[in-house]
């Protein structure tokens, strides 16, 4: 048993339970589009035709209601509520991957995902307590996966094991960890994030230059990040969050109130449900003691 820290812990049996199972992810990727942006500045008249627009997101809203009212997501996030251990033990997991994605320059994209796959992991997998070696050993696993679908350079498994870990685990161990989580999410390792909606919210934004881009694009970023470890961020969609991310970085880049509202309008006329409305009615951007979401 691997109680003590700085450990090369070897396999335990409940990490072993479940052969793989070789599914390839058929869905397209929802970051591929943002990074396309990113780089090509939405070029004036860039973007694709407007069915393409309304059909890509009638995509994402399915895949994004699937995932939001599984029942085992649905009881992991109440689980999250009620048991503060296992909610301080998700943010310190998240905090050290937020390190060791400075330290090797890994994108938000990456970090996102890793934290994605930490939550849809535990939602999936039945034990009664997560001791701390076993989350040291799921946080691991998460990013050396998410690293590997969105990174050109990989650092190795016991690279990965940097910026105060209270666990060290050889590379065969995360390995394993790694084919069992696979397993786990089916090989879906492209789910929807805020991230995948970006497409549709910048084109409703109509920038004028590439700084105005690059400048939500950061604020945007930041914002995520900055909120990304408070469990409650998984109680709302991710379409949602990005809508809201995106209002308040266009509060900072000082767009009049007027124009953020008519987004705001104009988004949630084409998202198909009031959720979004709420949250801004709940949780208004910039006052004192809103949310962080």
């Amino acid at each position: 048993m691997c109680d003590s820290p700085n450990l090369h812990c070897n396999e335990q049996h409940w990490f072993m339970e479940e052969q793989t199972k070789e599914q390839s992810d058929q869905e397209s990727s929802p970051f591929l589009h943002y990074q396309f942006m990113k780089q090509e500045k939405l070029a004036e008249g860039g973007g694709g035709e407007e069915e393409d627009d309304e059909l890509e997101l009638q995509s994402l809203l399915s895949r994004e209601e699937r995932a939001h009212s599984e029942p085992l997501f649905c009881s992991y996030r109440d689980r999250l509520q009620e048991d503060s251990a296992l909610d301080r033990s998700r943010r310190e997991a998240i905090k050290w991957t937020h390190r060791v994605c400075q330290r090797y320059a890994f994108s938000c994209i990456t970090e996102i995902l890793s934290v994605d796959y930490f939550d849809r992991l535990l939602a999936n997998i039945r034990i009664a307590e997560m001791k701390p070696w076993m989350v040291q050993l799921v946080a691991v696993t998460c990013l050396s996966l998410a690293a590997k679908v969105n990174e050109t350079h990989v650092p190795t498994l016991s690279a990965f094991q940097v910026e105060g870990p209270n666990y060290v685990f050889e590379p065969k161990t995360v390995q394993r960890m790694e084919l069992l989580m696979l397993s786990k999410l089916e090989w879906r390792m492209n789910p929807v994030a805020p991230f995948s909606f970006l497409n549709h919210i910048i084109r409703r934004l109509h920038f004028c230059t590439s700084s105005q881009m690059d400048r939500f694009m950061t604020l945007f970023e930041l914002s995520l990040l900055a909120l990304v470890s408070d469990s409650r961020f998984i109680h709302h969609r991710p379409s949602v969050i990005a809508a809201a991310i995106s209002c308040r970085s266009m509060e900072k880049m000082q767009y009049e109130g007027s124009r953020i509202g008519c987004f705001l309008n104009a988004l949630s006329n084409s998202l198909k449900w009031s959720e979004l409305s709420h949250f801004f009615v709940r949780r208004p951007l910039g006052g004192r003691g809103s949310s962080k979401h």
